[in-house]
């Protein structure tokens, strides 16, 4: 589990500080380089959760705010991340951090929307560029005694570092601050709206956070005032309109987050999810005869994604392969959804059908930038078919999903050694290569 981020936030900055590239092309490369380097660090935590369906959640509500954000042809990815901590974080490149903590301590989706809004303000306002351009010589000093407290294994003198170096330079940067996050709300108001939130739900979340223990990573890195808090709730409320309600997928996943935290479901007013809740405890606890009670039931109610999907994977361990694929295929757009598709291939596989699985995945994958649990579970099912170089070519596309190129070259280079396809021998060498030279341009700009 993270024990502090802001070291993760603030790392970039001081690779800003560093050069200041001549070219757009380089200050694009170096972007790409930063959040190469964000992206390791984060899995390196071993905190990314795996949870595909929950994953999947959380980037789809992502993309979709960035439709309506002002810059929504930039790169976005979207992580959450295992912490008790309020915590949500903007990195180099469009990486976008949530804590469990925070999506739990959100009362509506709208909340949730509001805080992932005002962190995709933050990127596609720049802020991260600008902040390097501003800072000075003392502020690079606390950005590298944060780096080292982060690097110090024991935490009384990690602390000591931290308060040490920021003590001296926090008041110098707090009103430059203060500056990117009134732009962020702002921007970030106009763009729940937008997208048919409640604009006052970024407010909303933002007023329950200053008086909240959990929440002192967050403020670290996005301070809070009175005044901003007004500000936020008086320009939303000049915003009316019909918004949209939580979604099936919302509810769900808050509901599983606090089912693994606490060990046991929370009882809710709404008998569909209370009715879900008990059918995926049951799901968990390997009863899947007593599950197949409760989703049976949960479906004459509810026919929301998420519904289908846990039915499916209790038909799946229930052995009734072909009852698990008519439920995952009821979802409508279960050729664009990733999570439809990762169980339903995990059922093939279950089920001893690896080659429909790969049916079921590659096609997928293929054409969109997939996650890493899914080129991984693509792997394992070329490895029960005997097909290893393909097998190795997926764990490698994993890796790049974590931004490890190096190792990703390292995969690629042993399926380049078993392979017995000339052709797809020169495919894995075409690949090796655009890799080498990214990480040869990589080097470049150190």
């Amino acid at each position: 589990m993270i024990k502090n981020l802001s070291w993760l936030f603030l790392m970039p900055f001081l690779a800003f500080a560093l050069r200041v590239p001549e070219l757009q092309v380089s200050e694009s490369l170096s972007e790409k380089k930063r959040g190469n380097e964000f992206l390791q660090l984060i899995w390196n935590t071993d905190s990314v959760i795996a949870d595909v369906e929950m994953t999947t959640y959380l980037r789809e509500l992502g993309h979709e705010l960035v439709k309506h954000s002002e810059n929504p042809d930039k790169n976005f990815g979207f992580l959450l991340l295992n912490d008790d901590s309020i915590n949500a974080f903007a990195g180099p490149y469009g990486y976008i951090g949530v804590h469990t903590g925070m999506l739990l301590s959100s009362d509506s989706e709208s909340e949730l929307a509001g805080v992932l809004s005002h962190e995709i303000s933050h990127v596609t306002q720049n802020h991260l560029n600008r902040f390097s351009e501003k800072t000075d010589k003392q502020t690079y000093l606390m950005v590298a005694g944060m780096l080292a407290a982060a690097l110090v294994d024991n935490s009384d003198a990690s602390q000591a570092i931290a308060a040490s170096t920021v003590a001296g330079t926090a008041q110098q940067s707090i009103n430059f601050t203060r500056e990117h996050e009134w732009e962020a709300d702002r921007i970030g108001t106009v763009m729940l709206s937008k997208s048919g939130f409640d604009p006052q739900g970024m407010a909303h979340f933002f007023e329950k956070l200053k008086d909240s223990s959990s929440a002192e990573e967050f403020l670290r890195s996005h301070p809070l005032s009175i005044n901003r808090i007004s500000d936020s709730m008086q320009r939303a409320a000049r915003v009316s309109g019909d918004y949209r309600k939580d979604s099936f997928e919302y509810i769900t996943t808050k509901a599983k987050l606090y089912f693994h935290k606490h060990g046991r479901i929370k009882l809710e007013k709404d008998k569909a999810i209370t009715r879900y809740m008990q059918a995926y405890q049951a799901f968990e606890q390997q009863e899947y005869s007593n599950a197949k009670i409760h989703v049976d039931e949960l479906l004459k109610s509810n026919q929301d994604k998420p519904s289908y999907i846990l039915a499916g994977r209790i038909a799946s361990k229930l052995g009734d392969i072909d009852q698990a694929q008519r439920y995952f295929d009821h979802n409508s757009l279960i050729e664009e959804d990733e999570a439809s598709l990762y169980y339903a291939a995990q059922a093939y596989l279950d089920n001893q059908q690896p080659r429909l699985g790969v049916s079921t995945l590659k096609p997928f994958l293929r054409v969109n930038k997939g996650s890493y649990q899914s080129h991984q579970l693509l792997s394992s099912l070329f490895v029960e078919l005997g097909n290893f170089d393909r097998s190795h070519i997926q764990s490698a596309k994993a890796l790049i999903v974590q931004g490890k190129l190096d190792k990703a070259i390292g995969h690629y280079e042993r399926a380049k050694a078993v392979t017995h396809s000339q052709d797809l021998h020169d495919v894995i060498s075409v690949r090796i290569d655009n890799l080498q030279q990214i990480l040869d341009l990589y080097k470049n700009l150190d």
